[in-house]
């Protein structure tokens, strides 16, 4: 067999051995481990990526398309404006409840001192009224005794007799009406005391009820004190959960430049995520691979903006 019919056999052999060194995968969303690179440092000839995204959209690169080292491959940026727009809600509800005023209640008024009475006016009243009596029964006696005397007289007109008789029941008169200025002098006495009493006793009962009342309102307020910081908590945890799912959403960059060959959409998972395929045809002078090609989109990066796609 003459050379020139060996050499196309060889130079198939070596190109389906080149090919199969030089092909690879690499898995998103995590970083390419060290030893899937080539020993030599060189860029693969053909270079397979699988990612996972929320949406179609969510693919940044499309069939035919010219990448560059670093381009954004895959970014679930809607799903990141969703979570980002709940988390500055959350911040805003967790503000507010922060920066909200519970009033402790003010403690019950001091209630006014009730003096107790010296019941004066109505003392002077019921002694004057008993003075009233004692002045009537001594002038009842009085006359009693100048109606015995003259009865004893001989010769005393039965007309005196009858006009002392006659002052006599007017004495009486007087002294029962004495007896009845006493009694209602008496009786304003035992009002005024039973007043009193009642007095008391509403200021008492007035006392215990705003106290009861402020025991029930610091309660009502240790209560919303207590809601409030179990709100804050709850609120903070949903934040942190938003944030830590933030921070999961993974970016994809292409670690070499080249063209997309072929985007294999693989279906969709139990998670809900989209599973694809990308095949990238590797320039031979694209280079080595970026260190941080996989790194999670920083929250001040522009997705859509690092997207340099360059068509034939």
């Amino acid at each position: 067999m003459r050379l020139r019919d060996i050499v196309p056999y060889a130079l198939a052999f070596a190109l389906v051995g080149g090919v199969a060194i030089a092909q690879q995968t690499i898995y998103g969303p995590f970083p390419p481990e060290q030893e899937t690179l080539p020993a030599t440092g060189e860029a693969p000839r053909r270079l397979t990526i699988n990612v996972a995204v929320a949406d179609v959209e969510d693919l940044k690169v499309a069939e035919g398309d010219r990448v560059i080292v670093g381009q954004l491959i895959a970014d679930q940026s809607r799903q990141r404006q969703r979570l980002e727009a709940q988390a500055q809600q959350l911040d805003l509800t967790l503000h507010r409840l922060q920066v909200a005023t519970i009033s402790a209640p003010l403690p019950p008024k001091r209630p006014p001192i009730i003096l107790a009475p010296t019941y004066l006016e109505e003392t002077a009243a019921i002694d004057q009224a008993k003075a009233t009596i004692d002045q009537a029964e001594a002038e009842i006696a009085a006359k009693r005794q100048e109606i015995d005397y003259l009865s004893d007289l001989d010769g005393i007109e039965p007309i005196v007799l009858e006009h002392e008789a006659a002052k006599l029941k007017g004495l009486q008169r007087d002294h029962t009406e004495a007896i009845r200025g006493y009694q209602l002098a008496t009786g304003k006495r035992s009002t005024a005391e039973y007043q009193h009493s009642i007095t008391l006793a509403e200021a008492i009962a007035n006392q215990n009820r705003d106290h009861l009342t402020y025991q029930r309102q610091v309660a009502e307020y240790e209560q919303r004190l207590r809601d409030r910081e179990f709100q804050i908590s709850q609120t903070q945890l949903r934040v942190n959960e938003i944030n830590e799912a933030i921070e999961t959403l993974a970016v994809i960059r292409s670690p070499y430049a080249g063209r997309v060959r072929r985007i294999k959409w693989l279906g969709q998972g139990t998670d809900g995520l989209l599973s694809a395929e990308i095949t990238l045809m590797v320039r031979s002078s694209a280079g080595a691979a970026v260190p941080e090609q996989f790194d999670r989109m920083p929250g001040n990066a522009d997705a859509e903006g690092d997207r340099p796609i360059i068509r034939d």
